[in-house]
């Protein structure tokens, strides 16, 4: 990345620009496309949002499928930043993939994004047998704001029979507004230990919180305070400790375990926010190993 740099706060469209050029600046360092995953472009028809759909191809039978909802803070990001890491896990967890546009903050507050990746949700339970995939075998995963949106979603079909996903990957979120937090967990909060993060800093995040534009205690933004927690499936929960999101993360995992969940949680010690995008580290490389490992898993319990 040429340095240690921190994304910081400024104006959105400028904001955006770093995002992407910092997606832009690894696409040399990617390996090229295989013809393990071919892909397919649609839209998704009650919300006109474009879906990539992953298949693998080197596989047999029916395969498990699962949303993956890309980063960039609710107002950044892409499907295109991201498609390296969902080829990866589509190849390797032997998964079908929906990868999901989503509408932006400012532009688009809360909770136009969420409405967005939940009408993804419900097209992918409708359409993945025609797609190769069994819709019972259903999960969610995403980092950082779609690590949000993973939770968010998860929770928002906890008690649909139908809907329910069997597994969830829930990567570096932002899980409670700092003014909504509950008493036990206020007083374990200390944001100041990550003021000088590398990549994302304290600043952006609560600039990003502003544009979201979310009450904050809002169940579906706060997932932290959702009542139906306890009716979420097993999860993978992934944390990195030089990162603003370390604290939401390991809360929400607490808060899990605290309610019967089985949450499988992780920290990455000494990684910064989102770290697996750089594909020539080998933590990455042992990341991602990791989260396909940890679908597999999930998909082969009973």
């Amino acid at each position: 990345m040429g340095g240690r740099q921190t994304m910081p706060a400024e104006p959105v469209d400028q904001s955006r620009a770093r995002f992407a050029a910092m997606f832009e600046g690894m696409k040399p360092l990617l390996p090229p496309p295989t013809d393990a995953v071919s892909t397919t472009d649609v839209t998704v028809p009650s919300s006109g949002q474009g879906v990539r759909i992953y298949n693998p191809t080197r596989t047999t039978g029916k395969l498990p499928v699962g949303l993956y909802i890309h980063s960039g803070g609710w107002y950044a990001g892409s499907i295109e930043n991201e498609d390296f890491l969902c080829r990866n896990v589509a190849e390797n967890a032997e998964i079908v993939l929906y990868s999901v546009e989503y509408r932006l903050a400012p532009e688009h507050p809360f909770p136009a994004g969420l409405d967005d990746v939940c009408a993804a949700y419900e097209f992918m339970h409708e359409t993945a047998a025609g797609n190769g995939a069994d819709p019972t075998q259903k999960f969610i995963m995403g980092g950082s704001a779609g690590g949000n949106y993973t939770a968010a979603v998860g929770l928002k079909y906890a008690t649909n029979a139908d809907l329910k996903a069997k597994g969830l990957c829930i990567f570096v979120p932002a899980t409670c507004d700092p003014s909504a937090l509950p008493d036990e967990y206020k007083a374990k909060y200390t944001p100041e230990r990550y003021e000088d993060a590398p990549v994302l800093g304290n600043d952006l995040v609560r600039q990003a919180r502003e544009w979201y534009g979310a009450p904050a205690a809002d169940p579906l933004y706060s997932v932290l305070l959702h009542p139906d927690i306890k009716h979420l499936p097993p999860c993978y929960i992934a944390a990195c400790t030089k990162d603003p999101t370390h604290q939401d993360t390991l809360f929400f995992s607490e808060e899990c375990k605290k309610q019967g969940v089985a949450a499988d949680y992780v920290e990455w010690v000494g990684m910064p926010h989102f770290f697996w995008s750089l594909p020539m580290l080998k933590k990455s490389q042992e990341f991602m190993s990791t989260w396909s490992k940890k679908l597999k898993d999930m998909n082969t319990a009973a």
